[in-house]
């Protein structure tokens, strides 16, 4: 076994064995309609023609169907190339595995280059393979920006290390390219620059100040080049202040025990986690596990187990502010991919850690039951994005306060043609979050299908007070007043529409 694992490419196939053994049933899994709505349904011919190759990088996420206040061309440009494959649900399954597969390759990597010992790696980034927490990034198709995000980002890793070790030119290109492509996968890279001047710092007394100042210039280029393209192209809407960022941040800071809780014991994971419906109890143990390790094992302020935990909490934070106002904010757990890393180098690059010998049974044996335990877990939870009905039935039955959740489920049940139910739904949405968006509308429109025009009128006059800009609502209003005989209000609405 050992004479196995000295080989690169045996420990590959192994991580990629693991991978299929508990994701690989996904590829036969459906949309579960949670955001593959606009890019791979309503956007499909554009996103299917790669002569629109540059056009990704000239609009935001949900262009041309509808407008987001997001610049991620990468993550669109991820679709483009996967549906030159193939573009049913299979094929983009397909495309996310291959993705988290080369991801957990790209940890055993970076984490070999930081000086982890072999075995080590190898059952860090196993336990990175399976972790629960990993599930939506895997098997949700949206998910997978997170996994691009990650290769950029410990690419860049890996070459900033081997460009202080080395001061060669092409490194320092592998550093700007890396982080070039992965801040236009998501606006998260920023955070990365805490961890790449802490890595330094570790170093600072073998190196010269002028190799940061060289990286630091090129970084700080790229994010300024990053930033004003994406203002160019987000126009038509406001981003939040400094301030107000920071303000949301405070807002949403108790939710970091909330996703602490879910590295160590990822027990309570749901596709919706609502703060109100959410256990904090794990979390506390979670902390309380990682201050007496610290002590315990004797971790020094400057080291590779700061690098962790300055890590975990860089590249959480962003995931903390919203365009959401708090009360409807939702902490979705595809956020924790890649600070569940920090949480692992924490562990991984400890002395303690390094110096237990895994050849030995009683060393292996605790680590294969929790590689075993998530894996199972992995396994079962992930049934619950096989299809639309089995996630939004577990949202809700999670996240019972959550208007999403009920919307959602709503929504679904209107595909299938379960109008009842999806009234039920829509009802108890509005009843949580009376301002939600696109509610009122589609329950007008059940309304309007079922010729209840009194109803349906109530509520596309309630969707416009929320969203004046709902063409769809000003158009069937438009039809119920011409149902009506009334012309000139007809005459209004339509032409409202059309303005729209």
């Amino acid at each position: 076994m050992t004479k196995f694992l000295n080989s690169k490419w045996a420990v590959f196939c192994l991580l990629v064995v693991i991978v299929l053994a508990v994701f690989g049933r996904a590829i036969w899994f459906d949309y579960v309609q949670f955001d593959e709505g606009i890019p791979l349904i309503n956007n499909r011919f554009f996103i299917s023609d790669i002569s629109n190759f540059l056009e990704v990088f000239k609009h935001d996420i949900n262009y041309p169907s509808a407008v987001a206040p997001y610049y991620r061309p990468i993550f669109i440009l991820s679709f483009m190339l996967n549906s030159q494959l193939g573009s049913s649900p299979l094929a983009y399954h397909l495309g996310n595995i291959l993705f988290h597969i080369l991801v957990v390759i790209m940890l055993f990597w970076f984490l070999s280059e930081l000086g982890v010992k072999k075995s080590v790696s190898i059952l860090s980034s196993v336990l990175f393979a399976v972790h629960p927490a990993v599930i939506p990034v895997v098997v949700w198709i949206p998910g997978r920006t997170e996994a691009i995000l990650a290769i950029f980002v410990l690419l860049s890793l890996v070459f900033f290390i081997k460009f202080l070790k080395t001061a060669h030119w092409y490194y320092l290109i592998g550093v700007f390219l890396s982080f070039g492509i992965a801040i236009f996968t998501k606006e998260t890279t920023v955070a990365l620059l805490p961890i790449l001047f802490f890595y330094y710092l570790m170093h600072r007394n073998e190196k010269g100040s002028e190799m940061l100042v060289t990286v630091s210039s090129g970084l700080v280029l790229i994010i300024v080049a990053w930033f004003f393209i994406r203002k160019s192209i987000i126009t038509q809407i406001n981003d939040l202040s400094f301030f107000e960022m920071l303000n949301v941040l405070w807002s949403n800071s108790s939710a970091a025990i909330l996703y602490l809780g879910k590295t160590l014991l990822p027990f309570n994971l749901t596709g919706l986690p609502v703060l109100e419906n959410s256990l904090f109890i794990y979390g506390f143990i979670t902390l309380t596990v990682l201050v007496l390790y610290w002590i315990f094992a004797k971790i020094k302020l400057i080291s590779l187990g700061t690098l962790g935990l300055i890590w975990f909490v860089a590249l959480l934070a962003p995931s903390l502010v919203s365009y959401n106002m708090p009360d409807n904010m939702i902490f979705f757990e595809y956020r924790l991919y890649l600070p569940l890393m920090g949480i692992l180098i924490f562990f991984a690059s400890s002395d303690l850690i390094q110096k237990l010998d895994f050849k030995k049974l009683k060393v292996l044996v605790p680590g294969l039951v929790v590689i075993v335990l998530f894996s199972s877990l992995s396994f079962i939870y992930s049934s619950a994005y096989k299809d639309k009905m089995s996630f939004w039935q577990k949202a809700v039955a999670d996240s019972p306060s959550s208007s999403d959740a009920h919307n959602g489920l709503a929504t679904a049940y209107l595909m299938d043609g379960k109008l009842e139910e999806a009234e039920a739904e829509f009802i108890k949405t509005t009843e949580i979050n009376p301002k939600e968006k696109r509610v009122h509308l589609l329950l007008g429109l059940y309304y309007l299908d079922q010729e209840i025009y009194d109803k349906a009128k109530t509520e596309f006059e309630k969707e416009i007070e929320i969203d004046p800009k709902s063409f769809v609502a000003y158009h069937s209003l438009g039809r119920i007043y011409g149902q009506n005989k009334n012309l000139k209000e007809a005459e209004v609405n339509f032409l409202k529409a059309f303005e729209i």
